[in-house]
């Protein structure tokens, strides 16, 4: 069964009120890259690379892997960011530094439910 109609069977039986609002959209269109401008990036002959939510992250927090490759070769930097709505985005440097072009890859993403982060220290 197509995963719309699934969504609307279940909810002709009452039960889409409990699921999560994200059901139906695929991760992957839960965050994107993105590249601004940036003095210190621009010096460089770069732009900024940012990792941001979408407008369809709205509940909960989406971990979110990345991988880092200077001058074309994949480099040990495996990292994990977490996105909330209070958090939606996290900056990731620069696409040219000093030494070299660089630029990220998105590795994995997953969507948790809200309340499933622990609470943040102040």
């Amino acid at each position: 069964m197509h995963m719309h109609a699934r969504l609307l069977a279940l909810c002709f039986i009452g039960l889409c009120g409990s699921m999560p609002a994200h059901a139906a959209v695929p991760e992957a269109e839960l965050v994107t890259l993105v590249e601004t401008d940036d003095s210190l990036c621009l010096a460089h002959g770069g732009m900024l690379v940012t990792l941001q939510l979408t407008e369809v992250a709205r509940e909960g927090a989406v971990e979110v892997w990345v991988d880092r490759w200077f001058m074309q070769v994949q480099t040990a930097d495996h990292t994990k960011h977490m996105l909330t709505a209070a958090e939606p985005s996290h900056e990731l440097g620069c696409s040219h530094s000093i030494a070299g072009p660089q630029h990220w890859t998105i590795s994995t993403i997953k969507h948790l439910p809200a309340g499933s982060l622990p609470p943040r220290k102040e």
